[in-house]
């Protein structure tokens, strides 16, 4: 049995997510789009774009500066998001046990995330 409540969802579903997928593709699909059409140009005066091709792509592969740069950021990356979440789910799994002082740490642990959204209100 459907509801009202439910009627009006599959009738107006649209109206709502519409926007978004609309604000979506204007602030991420197009700028990702374009950056990746830009790369495989390059530009002689502000007005004045030669294709290139992969050019680009093999002068940054050869370059040694890059691949330092790149493989310290694939590091940083994987190791700052394993710890994270081990630490995580620590913290989240200490909090879960019944123990003396649980509402306390859960408080001085959450009270970060809500003073931002009070300085802002």
């Amino acid at each position: 049995m459907i509801t009202m409540t439910g009627r009006a969802i599959r009738r107006w579903w649209p109206l709502f997510v519409l926007p978004t997928c609309f604000a979506f593709a204007l602030g991420f699909v197009v700028p990702l789009v374009m950056g990746i059409y830009l790369s495989f140009t390059e530009f002689t005066t502000i007005t004045d774009a030669e294709f290139v091709g992969l050019k680009n792509y093999v002068r940054a592969f050869q370059d040694p500066d890059f691949l330092h740069a790149l493989l310290f950021t694939l590091t940083f990356t994987i190791v700052t998001t394993i710890l994270i979440n081990v630490a995580a789910f620590f913290v989240a799994y200490m909090f879960t046990k019944a123990m003396r002082g649980a509402k306390l740490f859960r408080s001085v642990f959450f009270m970060p995330n809500l003073i931002g959204g009070i300085v802002l209100g």
